[in-house]
């Protein structure tokens, strides 16, 4: 058998180490929150509003270009979907790279955005306001 109905008990311990390579492109650290105001009670306090900071990254369509139509669309649509995924890591890490060198923490109201943009490509647009927060 076993024991049906019991309790288990379980402990959870995290621990950042934090980034020690001056050579990795990095942006530990930086919190991302989609709402302008934080709760109080959620323990965190801003203690410093550094402004507006914002990115752009711009990459090709893989779906605009010549030989597209003679891709099967499944292809097409993954090799798309996979650069979105590409492009979301690449704006949210130079954006949090930007909210560190200006002595931020923390983005309130952000926001990211995906345009398509015919010739000029998939764009990823991001921003919000840097702040420090404790």
């Amino acid at each position: 058998g076993g024991v049906r109905g019991g309790e288990l008990g379980l402990s959870v311990k995290l621990n950042f180490i934090g980034d020690v390579n001056p050579f990795r492109d990095s942006s530990a650290g930086v919190e991302l929150f989609p709402f302008s105001t934080l709760d109080p009670e959620s323990g965190y306090s801003v203690s410093h509003v550094f402004g507006f900071v914002e990115e752009l990254v711009v990459a090709e369509d893989p779906e605009f270009e010549w030989n597209a139509n003679f891709r099967e669309a499944r292809t097409s649509h993954e090799t798309r979907q996979t650069l979105m995924y590409l492009l979301d890591a690449s704006v949210r890490r130079r954006m949090s790279k930007k909210v560190l060198e200006m002595g931020g923490n923390a983005v309130l109201g952000y926001n990211q955005n995906f345009d398509v943009e015919g010739d000029s490509g998939l764009v990823a647009r991001t921003y919000g306001t840097c702040v420090l927060i404790e």
